[in-house]
């Protein structure tokens, strides 16, 4: 009976993350040259873990700084990036007209958006957390639920309700999903059979958008 894992990373650091600004799903952010490093890191930590594409099945979010993350990792491990597949269901959580905005201009202006454990408040005009675990129901249901080992390169907010959902975490009452630890960039969880382990990296990340 063939084993089912995935191994879920967030990007490397970008432009925006460094400047503490929040992301858009629609601009390309580009990585920082630690941005890079991580990514690297990430491939060599990967190396012969997974099954060797296409026998892994490789997913990304089709957001510029995830594809260029999986493209240093594909480079080392070996993965064809052509042959992932790309999915607005692995997006990072819509911060609306907050996007590509500071977070201290934000605050200055609306009060605190980071919640305690690295979360976000959701923006008025974004998405907010049961939103998000909607549509990854719909990925789990579907590319992510094939037998094997899986790959899926996404975001700090996003894989962690990903990661909660898998997992069974209990529902976050204050924001409406379940949610998974908080990692930081670079890191590399490994769910299989309902539990996690950090495969490669460390816990407590930062805000994540």
């Amino acid at each position: 009976m063939t084993r089912t894992r995935h191994f879920i990373m967030r990007h490397g650091e970008t432009v925006y993350n460094l400047t503490r600004r929040l992301q858009s799903n629609t601009i390309h952010t580009p990585l920082t040259r630690r941005g890079c490093d991580q990514a690297t890191r990430m491939g060599q930590a990967l190396l012969g873990a997974p099954g060797p594409s296409p026998d892994a099945h490789i997913h990304v979010s089709d957001t510029g700084r995830a594809l260029q993350t999986l493209g240093l990792i594909a480079e080392v491990a070996g993965f064809d990036w052509f042959a992932a597949q790309r999915s607005a269901d692995l997006r990072e959580i819509d911060m609306g007209s907050w996007c590509l905005r500071g977070y201290d201009e934000i605050e200055a202006e609306v009060g605190p958006i980071r919640m305690a454990d690295h979360l976000l408040r959701p923006a008025p005009d974004g998405e907010d957390y049961p939103a998000i675990a909607a549509r990854l129901s719909r990925w789990l249901a579907g590319p992510g639920s094939a037998p094997g080992d899986h790959v899926v390169v996404m975001h700090g907010i996003s894989s962690r309700v990903l990661r909660g959902m898998m997992t069974g975490q209990p529902l976050r009452p204050e924001i409406g999903a379940p949610v998974g630890p908080s990692l930081v960039q670079g890191s590399i969880a490994l769910i299989e059979n309902g539990a996690e382990t950090v495969f490669y990296g460390s816990e407590q990340g930062t805000e994540h958008a």
